[in-house]
């Protein structure tokens, strides 16, 4: 094939891709909207007797019968039942029906047979003989995919955490100035903000309202947020409640101590703030070369493809690069111990 008919080609996958993306965009607003109906629904008199499903949720209902299927296959593994234990902090334990962690694992296995299937008809479309290689690698980019969307959502679920953190002492300490008790403080922070804080407290009350011990419940609760303000909140409790004390004088000492530190955290940030945009330019520009190379010879990097030794340099291409990040990520960090 000719460099123009690579480019056309280059153009259509381009193409397919947008078209790709675009029908993903509208399949979830649909799914939005559908949630927002669901809502409604009870509030409604004209949709009362509506029986019909729409194809989106066939699809749905149908999807999830065949996940729940292999994941009761998958818990006849023994190695698939101890790994599915690392998920278990991302189920959301304040639903009444609990979700089970093995449903991590058949979206992996799904995706990764997606992930197979486009590669099969990209090669189809290409006029390629399909690699096992190729097979082997999709799989793995789609088994783990599902993990990159976890890991960023559980650092943004971090982040909202460390930040509302000081908006649930604060709320805590002013309940115990109204004379609360330690779970009419938990109560009150669940439903007084909103997000990930909101979502632990509630996991709190919830733990509470079914007689767990008090130490247990906040031991569980510094182990899920993993904060020193969690922590410093979980000793204070604890020590109050075996010793005795004003809760108040300890309380408004530990809202001190989470307003000094976010203090410095936000002046470490803004004085780092040069080094970060280094890390970034810095792990931006081979990105940006390999995309240039490839805009002016897309037909460069086809031996690395085509080939098992250019599959197996890939890997290590990736694997370095993963390195290299870690590296200038480790020499720009500044990492003070507050």
């Amino acid at each position: 094939m000719s460099n123009i008919q690579y480019i056309n080609l280059f153009i259509m996958q381009m193409i397919m891709v947008i078209i790709l993306f675009g029908i993903i965009i509208l399949i979830l607003r649909f799914d939005k909207s559908l949630r927002l109906e669901k809502r409604f629904n009870k509030y409604s008199v004209n949709i009362l007797n509506r029986t019909e499903y729409s194809l989106f949720d066939k699809f749905k209902k149908y999807y999830i019968m065949k996940r729940n299927k292999l994941s009761k296959f998958l818990y006849k593994i023994k190695i698939f039942d101890s790994y599915s234990e690392k998920y278990q902090k991302y189920c959301d334990n304040t639903r009444i029906i609990r979700e089970d962690p093995m449903n991590y694992i058949s979206n992996k296995i799904f995706l990764g047979l997606l992930a197979v299937f486009i590669i099969i008809l990209s090669d189809i479309i290409q006029f390629h003989n399909f690699s096992l290689y190729q097979g082997l690698l999709a799989f793995l980019l789609g088994f783990f995919v599902q993990d990159l969307l976890l890991f960023s959502k559980e650092k943004y679920r971090k982040i909202q955490l460390d930040k509302d953190m000081l908006k649930a002492i604060i709320i805590m300490n002013n309940s115990f100035k109204s004379g609360l008790s330690i779970m009419q403080a938990i109560y009150m922070v669940s439903h007084e903000l909103e997000g990930p804080i909101s979502d632990e407290f509630k996991k709190m009350y919830i733990d509470l309202s079914y007689g767990l011990n008090m130490d247990v419940v906040f031991e569980r609760f510094t182990k899920r947020v993993d904060t020193k303000e969690a922590r410093y909140i979980t000793t204070s409790l604890n020590v109050l409640n075996k010793t005795g004390g004003n809760i108040v004088q300890v309380f408004a000492s530990v809202e001190r101590n989470a307003f000094t530190r976010k203090k410095l955290k936000d002046e470490l940030g803004a004085l780092s703030a040069s080094s970060q945009a280094i890390f970034k330019v810095l792990v931006v520009i081979p990105a940006l070369l390999v995309v240039g190379i490839f805009a002016l010879n897309p037909t460069y990097f086809l031996p690395l493809f085509n080939t098992g030794i250019g599959i197996f340099i890939l890997i290590i291409i990736v694997l370095a690069y993963i390195l290299y990040i870690i590296i200038i990520r480790r020499i720009v960090k500044v990492k003070v111990m507050m």
